[in-house]
């Protein structure tokens, strides 16, 4: 079964939130790990990584603000490389 990633965010400048989907999309979790965690588990389950969904990231940027934690969560290099 093929398995994805997501990059939603970085955290704290240390960690990547992401969404971890297997096959179709059907089964999917959520998970934040430290930079070099998240690139094993990209690596141990040969996770393709997906462009991040625009709409699902600014609205994780909103709550950030909402909560009154503005930049908590930054693009990635690989989301502005896309």
């Amino acid at each position: 079964m093929q398995a994805f990633v997501r990059i939603v965010g970085v955290r704290l400048g240390r960690f990547i939130e992401f969404e971890f989907l297997l096959g179709d999309g059907d089964l999917a979790i959520e998970l934040i790990l430290p930079t070099k965690a998240f690139e094993e588990f990209c690596r141990d389950h040969s996770a393709k990584v997906l462009m991040p969904d625009t709409e699902t990231t600014a609205e994780v940027e909103r709550m950030a603000w909402r909560a009154g934690h503005p930049g908590l969560l930054q693009r990635t290099s690989r989301d502005e490389a896309g």
